[in-house]
């Protein structure tokens, strides 16, 4: 039965102002009974996969017991998702309402480095994918057993921060350790289940989330085995919205274009390469045939700066993502219409790569989020134009040297009119967003362990409980956070129905 955490009775809630009672540390993973699940994939939804599970953990969004929840995070962020790095993990004692895992202290290892596609890579590698296109990275690494993290300058030495994360409007503090960058790797074949061991949940992941469902990763990456091969999938309802980022030359010269059109006030144009106007009344617009233009492998020969209304024979670059990274689906979908008008119907238009650049449209291919965004600084630095698709979850920051980059409107709608980026893709009138899918690995070669399998069913029914950025629940969730006016039913190619 889908758990509705808003219902679940706050008696318990003055939990949240009190000092935490201790975290789940090292040592008290090391003691045990301790059970672990990975989970792979999607960058996009991690706050939201985090805030979930802490969720179901003692002590927090109203569940009695002592909190003991503790994060531990590869870079220097505050909680997973948040400038965390590709790796991170959490741990907690879980409570009743995490059902069959009531009572069992759990450590999460969440990995999303290389993007949605890793949700199902290392299951594919070990049941034998040919993988003719080399699409399947062969290892993937996680944050390296927590019983072994704590001294000799690891990131478990010291005493833990601590970060306050409101669950169902209540404040909690969680343990945070940072700079956890003793990460292990894991290898991925026919005869290798990560380890010598093959443990699910520490050799190899048992399942994750991804950007869109397996069908698109397996048509767009020629991929030859069948998701009943690795295990099983459910749509989970939830809406993930995606926009256009431009480096700041580029946002201000479309923002020319407007002022040139009548759509924007001459007072826009009162900003400099550097430093354009980034009122929201002066945001621009970027037609997504533009966009196609640069990103198709068919138009991007003739492209240089004139394509925006810029200098002849000035530099584009195009910062896309690899292509098992599924922003890049969401963006080969959006604007070529790949995989979806293939097959008899045909038009689907081939994406762009690194291989095809020119002298003039330059093309780099980023591992995460964190590098599309560095490329647009980089681009803005050089004065040059670029672009490229991040989820809406991404705020950016401006500094005089960070987060030189901002959204654009596509087709004049904008991906961020409201604080949560998100309010015009719920009411329909912005398209580019898609729905989240859950998979969990089973069959023979490397099923998720039951524990796991309970996670990632719980998890899967309550991220559309958390009220969070770029990430919306559609009718059909039934979830008690935002909801949108319509949904794709768990199918990307479908156009959004009310």
């Amino acid at each position: 039965m889908k758990m509705k955490l808003s219902k679940i009775a706050l008696a318990v809630a003055a939990l949240g102002t009190t000092p935490m009672a201790f975290a789940l540390t090292p040592a008290q993973v090391a003691a045990g009974p301790t059970t672990y699940i990975w989970l792979s994939g999607a960058s996009a939804p991690t706050n939201a996969v985090f805030r979930s599970v802490m969720s179901l953990c003692n002590g927090l969004a109203g569940n009695g017991g002592a909190n003991d929840a503790h994060m531990y995070l590869e870079s220097s962020g505050t909680e997973p998702g948040r400038s965390s790095g590709d790796r991170v993990a959490y741990a907690c004692t879980m409570s009743s309402a995490a059902g069959s895992l009531a009572g069992k202290k759990v450590v999460v290892y969440h990995t999303v480095e290389g993007g949605s596609f890793n949700a199902y890579a290392p299951h594919l590698s070990m049941a034998g994918e040919p993988n003719p296109n080399g699409y399947l990275p062969g290892n993937i690494k996680r944050i390296n057993n927590l019983a072994l993290l704590g001294g000799g300058g690891k990131c478990a030495a010291g005493g833990a921060a601590t970060t306050s994360v409101t669950l169902n409007g209540v404040a909690y503090p969680i343990g945070r350790y940072n700079n956890c960058s003793d990460t292990v790797t894991k290898t991925f074949t026919a005869s290798l289940k990560g380890d010598a061991s093959g443990l699910p949940g520490q050799s190899y992941p048992d399942g994750g989330f991804s950007d869109t469902e397996y069908a698109i990763n397996q048509q767009n990456l020629e991929i030859a085995l069948s998701l009943s091969s690795i295990g099983e999938e459910v749509a989970t309802n939830i809406g993930q919205a995606f926009g256009v980022v431009a480096s700041y030359p580029l946002y201000l010269q479309l923002q020319k274009n407007d002022v040139a059109a009548g759509v924007l006030a001459a007072t826009c144009d009162d900003g400099s390469p550097t430093a354009p106007n980034l009122t929201p009344a002066c945001q621009p617009s970027l037609p997504a045939q533009r966009y196609a233009a640069i990103a198709g492998l068919g138009t991007i020969g003739s492209v240089d700066g004139s394509l925006f209304g810029g200098p002849a024979g000035s530099v584009v670059n195009l910062v896309r993502r690899v292509p098992t990274s599924g922003t890049q689906s969401a963006s080969n979908l959006r604007f070529l219409n790949k995989p979806c008008a293939t097959g008899l119907s045909q038009g689907a238009l081939d994406p762009a790569r690194a291989t095809d650049s020119t002298a003039t449209a330059i093309v780099t291919e980023q591992s995460g989020t964190s590098g599309v965004k560095s490329a647009l600084n980089t681009a803005t630095g050089a004065g040059q134009f670029a672009l490229g698709v991040v989820s809406m979850e991404n705020t950016p920051a401006p500094t005089a040297t960070t987060d030189r980059w901002a959204f654009v409107k596509l087709d004049r709608v904008s991906p961020n009119s409201d604080a949560q980026q998100r309010a015009e893709a719920m009411d329909g009138s912005y398209t580019f967003w898609y729905e989240l899918a859950a998979f969990t690995a089973g069959g023979s070669v490397s099923p998720a362990s039951p524990s796991a399998a309970a996670l990632i069913t719980a998890v899967s029914a309550t991220l559309g409980e958390s009220d969070l950025k770029g990430i919306f629940a559609t009718p059909v969730a039934g979830a008690g956070g935002p909801t949108s006016k319509g949904a794709r039913l768990g199918n990307s190619c479908q156009p959004a129905v009310q």
